[in-house]
């Protein structure tokens, strides 16, 4: 996702569902996620994957 390779996302180089999230994720408020909020960042319940029994 990060097309301009500085190693951090702006709200204009992501997507839906992380975007509607952009501003919880990123926790410093500078506008930029980095890979270390991103990490931290809850992940959406609806992609969780599967447990096979």
């Amino acid at each position: 996702m990060d097309a301009n390779k500085d190693g951090k996302l702006s709200k204009s180089e992501i997507k839906v569902p992380l975007k509607d999230d952009f501003s919880k994720v990123d926790t410093n408020g500078d506008s930029y996620i980095t890979t270390e909020e991103l990490n931290k960042a809850p992940k959406p319940k609806g992609h969780q994957p599967s447990k096979r029994k």
